[in-house]
């Protein structure tokens, strides 16, 4: 038995039906990835949140620990008549105090390497101006800061942000790069942020890069993409080998600013 074919009035209904269901599921979908986002977030923070503390634990009780036992050392010594007989016992003091010394700036550069405290208690600039003339003066790499800062400043998050990309590409220079020189521009005066930084070293393969991290390898490109997607940021790398590597991202200086993620 032949079947009438829908009217237009009925085709009418079935495609609004079928515009309505299209749109409630991008809703879903949107609501979903907003979620995902304001968890992942809150999972960050948390892991930052950690970090602080074991760096203030670091720097206020094993270092000060150290510090004290440095210090009775010193006293130690002071005590040793100079008597040969002695001579033993104080180069076994000397040597203890050095491993003390050497012990206690590892730590305090753990703790800084944990969370920076200048970065809490002085703001972006400083930290990364910090984090430039550091890293310059321990691999003998040139390295500048172009800064600019945003008029209505930048919250602790994406300051946050900010210092973690760039301390992690930093941490590729050094371990990959061969480069003589970095440089580091970060603009706020926009409503979307940008952060650059580029080396003279020499360069990757992005993409095989990017996979090795996929299977488990040690490049932490992916990783750094997807912190500055937390805040509804882009991150592009650019590199070919041999003509050094270059990082830039833009993301939006509060959730609110046009093109942020909720």
């Amino acid at each position: 038995m032949p079947v009438d074919p829908p009217s237009p009035t009925e085709m009418r209904a079935q495609l609004a039906e079928l515009l309505q269901a299209h749109q409630a599921l991008t809703e879903r979908l949107r609501q979903g990835q907003a979620s995902f986002q304001r968890i992942a977030r809150s999972v960050w923070r948390v892991q930052e949140e950690e970090r602080s503390r074991f760096a203030r634990e670091l720097h206020d009780g094993v270092g000060h620990n150290l510090t004290a036992m440095l210090h009775l050392i010193k006293e130690a010594l002071a005590a040793l008549p100079d008597d040969p007989r002695c001579r033993h016992a104080r180069d076994e003091l000397v040597h203890a105090q050095a491993i003390g010394d050497t012990t206690l700036q590892d730590t305090r550069a753990l703790s800084r390497l944990l969370r920076p405290q200048i970065l809490d208690d002085l703001g972006l600039e400083p930290a990364l101006r910090w984090l430039a003339r550091s890293f310059s003066e321990t691999h003998g790499i040139d390295t500048h800061l172009d800064y600019h800062a945003p008029p209505a400043g930048i919250d602790a998050d994406r300051s946050t942000l900010v210092f973690r990309l760039v301390q992690e590409a930093l941490a590729n220079t050094a371990k990959h790069a061969s480069a003589r020189h970095v440089a580091i521009a970060f603009d706020g005066r926009g409503e979307r942020a940008s952060l650059r930084v580029r080396d003279d070293g020499s360069g990757c393969d992005v993409e095989a890069a990017l996979a090795r991290g996929r299977h488990g390898g040690s490049s932490g490109l992916g990783g750094m993409r997807d912190r500055a997607r937390l805040f509804g940021g882009s991150l592009q790398f650019e590199s070919t080998p041999g003509a050094g590597f270059g990082m830039s991202v833009s993301f939006p200086l509060s959730d609110a600013s046009p093109g942020a993620s909720p």
